[in-house]
Parts: C-alpha cells; sequence; structure tokens
C-alpha cells in the first residue's frame, strides 16, 4: 500500500509544520508576555520555553501515529515491519530536529547565566525520553491497529480490488473504499434474496465497465507517441475516474436508502441521485451497458 503511505507522509509533513507553527505562536506569546515585566530570560521565562519545545516534540508521536492508525484502521491495512522501521525513523528524525533547535536557540543563553550543565541534561533527557515515547507508542498503536482489523468484519481493500477489478491505489485516490465497504455490507444482508444476489452482481458489473471508461481510445497507433494523443489519453482517463467515482458514490447513497424501510425512504434522493447518475453517464461511450447492468438494482428501489 504504498500509495496509503505516501498519502500519510504528505499528512506528516503538514503536522510538522503545524507543530513548529504552533510552538513558534506559544514562545512569541511567552517572550512578549514576559518582557513587558521586565523577566525575560528570566529563569520562569525560560522554563515557559523550555517547556513550549517539549511540548511541540511530545505531539510529533502523538499526532503522527494518530494520523497512522486512523488512516489504516480507515482502510484496513496493518502497520508492517517495513512500515513501522519507516515510521520511527521520521518522527525520530523530527524529535531530533526539534531537540537541536531548543539546543542552539537556548544554549547561550544558558551558558551566560552559568546553567549549562543543567540544560544540557535537560537536552539529553529530553531526546532520550522522546525517543522512547516514540518506541513506546508505536508499538501500543501496531498492536491496536491488529487487534482492530483482526476484529474488523469489513471487506477487505485487497479483496475489493479483486472483485472490481481496480487496484488498491486507485481505491484509495477514488475513496472508494469506505462507500464499497458500505455497499457490501447492505448487500450482505440480504445475501439469501435472489433479487438482491442479482442486483449485486449487476452493480458489480456496471462498476467494472465504467472503470474501463477513456482506457480505450481508436488513436492512430502511427500516433500513438505523439503529445497530442498522450493529452488527449490523460483528458480521457481523467474523465473516465471521475464518472467511476460519481457511479460508485451514486450506488452508495441509493444503497443507504435501499437498507431502510420503503415508508421511510427519501424519494426525492433517490429520484435526485438517478438523475445525476444518469447524467453523468451518458457522456460517455457505453453508458447504456452500465445502465443496463444497474436496472435489477434500480428496480429494487423501484426506479423505473
Amino acid at each position: 500500500m504504498r500509495n496509503l503511505n505516501s498519502q500519510i507522509n504528505t499528512m506528516f509533513n503538514e503536522t510538522i509544520y503545524r507543530i513548529e507553527a504552533d510552538n513558534g505562536s506559544r514562545i512569541k506569546k511567552f517572550t512578549i508576555r514576559f518582557t513587558k515585566s521586565n523577566q525575560k530570560y528570566s529563569p520562569e521565562h525560560l522554563e515557559a520555553l523550555l517547556g513550549s519545545h517539549e511540548k511541540a516534540i511530545r505531539e510529533v508521536p502523538l499526532l503522527f501515529l494518530r494520523i497512522e492508525k486512523t488512516a489504516r484502521q480507515k482502510y484496513l491495512v496493518l502497520l508492517d515491519e517495513e512500515r513501522r522501521r519507516e515510521l520511527l525513523k521520521v518522527m525520530t528524525d523530527h524529535v531530533e530536529m526539534l531537540v537541536e533547535k531548543m539546543n542552539r536557540k537556548y544554549r547561550d543563553i544558558f551558558k551566560s547565566q552559568k546553567r549549562l550543565e543543567e540544560f544540557d541534561s535537560r537536552i539529553k533527557n529530553t531526546l532520550m525520553a522522546g525517543k522512547q515515547r516514540i518506541n513506546d507508542e508505536t508499538k501500543k498503536v501496531s498492536e491496536s491497529i491488529g487487534e482492530k482489523l483482526s476484529s474488523s468484519s469489513k471487506i477487505k481493500p485487497e479483496e475489493l480490488a479483486r472483485i472490481y477489478e481496480l487496484d488498491e491505489s486507485t481505491l484509495i485516490d477514488l475513496k472508494a473504499i469506505e462507500p464499497l465497504q458500505a455497499i457490501h455490507e447492505v448487500f450482505e444482508g440480504v445475501k439469501e434474496d435472489n433479487v438482491a444476489k442479482n442486483a449485486f452482481e449487476g452493480m458489480r458489473e456496471g462498476i467494472v465497465i465504467c472503470s474501463k471508461f477513456g482506457t480505450q481510445l481508436g488513436i492512430d497507433p502511427s500516433q500513438n507517441h505523439t503529445e497530442a494523443a498522450r493529452r488527449l489519453k490523460k483528458r480521457s482517463i481523467a474523465a473516465g475516474t471521475l464518472v467511476l467515482k460519481d457511479l460508485i458514490d451514486a450506488i452508495y447513497i441509493l444503497t443507504q436508502q435501499l437498507k431502510l424501510p420503503g415508508e421511510k425512504r427519501n424519494n426525492e434522493i433517490i429520484t435526485k441521485t438517478h438523475s445525476r447518475l444518469n447524467e453523468s453517464l451518458n457522456k460517455h461511450d457505453g453508458a447504456e451497458k452500465v445502465i443496463a447492468s444497474l436496472q435489477a438494482f434500480f428496480q429494487m428501489l423501484s426506479i423505473v
């Protein structure tokens, strides 16, 4: 799941930026407050400054592991050993960087106050505690993810990829895993119903057909490597991806209505969703095949 790791890493980059920005804001406020009272670099001021840096250091494993855990539980992906090592390195690098900034910023001040030994000891302990916290919390999160996923009844992303003939990375990019899991849960509840079985199979077939939109273009082979052909392919695939997302989202919305008792269904939502789906599909060749495959599903919702 390299694509998932990449997305998580992007969130890490945003998070460390936010951690540093928050720390900078706290430090500025402390400095203004203590300067106004003629206590700049007093023991109390320095304690507040170091405490702010230490808070930032504690936030690295806290926030990073929260992101990692949330994403992996959402997509039902275990934290494997390779990713665990990568995660440890990323967090350790950030903690070391924050400690080094703390050291560079205040070392001379403590030295001038003849408190260098105290400062060096605190820096050392802060770094050791930060690394220990990273190891301990990563182990806890890894175990928690494993326990959560082992007890989950949701269909796994790799199984969804097999059923719909899509890459797991595509499912992630489309944000389709949760909707498809929810769709499967609804149909799992009526799996003994032959009508529902036919509707589900038609729905699956429709998604598979739709996933091919934009991938088969009638381009002259001799022109296949031209810039114009590449641009056409890119636009066509992008359009096909959008309609596939529209289809999955529409089926999800309609399935949520399907699981309700007939008298509690919102006919306006059903009608509008069906209409938008037809409008989206009809822009593409092959739309009639997708719509035909969905007829059994539509009939379950009394859409004619």
